[in-house]
């Protein structure tokens, strides 16, 4: 009896030592609401929205611990439309991140389905992703702030020295006779790198460049065949008050009508926390392409009913300069089919979202 009593125990104290050393997260982000657009392919429509401040998803996180500082971890993250259910993009289960890596006290190596450091590192310099939602993003998401996942990658990222924080990407093309990309399985290389002050300051870098036919959303509507990214951007706080702002410079090639074509994007906002649980901002964005160019202007505001859940109007204005390119919202118009343009020089988008995490 004692003997059964002691094994037991011990069952239960290395089961309890086991779980202790690994840990699984589900997580994720529901976001929905109602949004009106001014004019799309001539007509203006009402529709219920997915993913208006977010990309509605879920994922799992895990680690386990292998001693003296190393772990192994992964995460599989899915993108869904919550309105009907739907994966974001069909066909693909995991379409945002699947990842399995090393991290230990110098940083982490990942292999998978993964972001570039154009989103990485920029992301939090833009509007979209301080107050004002998708459809903030560039035109186009001619830089891949919004976020591209790069297949067959493999990832390093250190951790934080002194404030700074650098990285690097290789994705491979997967394909035989073509290391270097080819239609279909592009080759990327990516880097980044970050300072932050620990207080009001931060500063951003990142470059990434692609060679290969549906390397990104904008190559793919340009139609082109390699695509060039490069960017800077910085946040500083003052108060309640947060100044943000990037620059990109981005070169499509392989296009048939003109060879190549460089696009040159600045942006510059605020975001104002009003009380603990009400915040706003306003932001500028200039798209300089050769034909036209592209000014969007971005505000929301946002009432927190606590730390996961909130709800917000938002504001998304396109103009065009030139009627040689007509108006377009990143999202409006779908990334994947290059429809839902306006058939004007401009766009409006107005939207109400409920978004919670978990």
């Amino acid at each position: 009896m004692k003997k059964k009593m002691v094994a037991a125990a011990f069952g239960v104290a290395f089961s309890a030592a086991s779980h202790a050393q690994s840990s699984v997260t589900l997580y994720g982000i529901l976001d929905s609401g109602i949004t009106y657009v001014s004019n799309q392919k001539g007509h203006s429509v009402v529709f219920e929205d997915s993913g208006i401040n977010q990309p509605s998803r879920w994922g799992l996180t895990g680690a386990e611990d292998l001693g003296g500082g190393l772990k192994a971890i992964f995460t599989l993250e899915s993108g869904i439309l919550l309105n009907n259910g739907a994966a974001r993009v069909a066909g693909e289960m995991f379409s945002r991140i699947s990842t399995v890596g090393l991290s230990s006290k110098w940083g982490k190596l990942t292999l998978g389905r993964q972001y570039d450091f154009m989103s990485d590192m920029l992301l939090p310099d833009s509007s979209a992703a301080q107050f004002a939602g998708d459809y903030a993003f560039h035109f186009r998401d001619i830089d891949r702030i919004a976020g591209e996942s790069v297949n067959n990658s493999v990832k390093l990222v250190s951790n934080p020295i002194a404030g700074v924080t650098v990285g690097a990407m290789y994705g491979f093309s997967n394909q035989a006779g073509a290391f270097g990309g080819t239609a279909g399985a592009p080759r990327y290389k990516s880097f980044g790198i970050t300072y932050d002050s620990g207080s009001a300051f931060v500063i951003d870098a990142a470059y990434t460049d692609a060679n290969g036919t549906i390397a990104s959303a904008a190559e793919a509507a340009m139609q082109g065949t390699a695509v060039r990214n490069m960017g800077i951007g910085a946040r500083y706080r003052l108060g309640s008050v947060l100044l943000f702002g990037n620059y990109t410079n981005n070169k499509v090639s392989g296009m048939p009508a003109v060879g190549s074509e460089t696009v040159s994007v600045l942006e510059g906002g605020f975001n104002w926390r009003f009380t603990p649980s009400i915040y706003s901002g306003l932001g500028y964005i200039y798209n300089h392409y050769p034909i036209a160019q592209i000014s969007q202007i971005a505000t929301a505001i946002h009432y927190l009913f606590s730390k996961r859940t909130d709800v917000s109007l938002n504001v998304n204005f396109a103009h065009s300069n030139s009627d040689k390119q007509v108006a377009g919202l990143f999202q409006v118009v779908d990334p994947y089919t290059n429809q839902g343009y306006s058939t004007s020089r401009n766009q409006l988008a107005v939207s109400v979202g409920f978004r919670t995490k978990f």
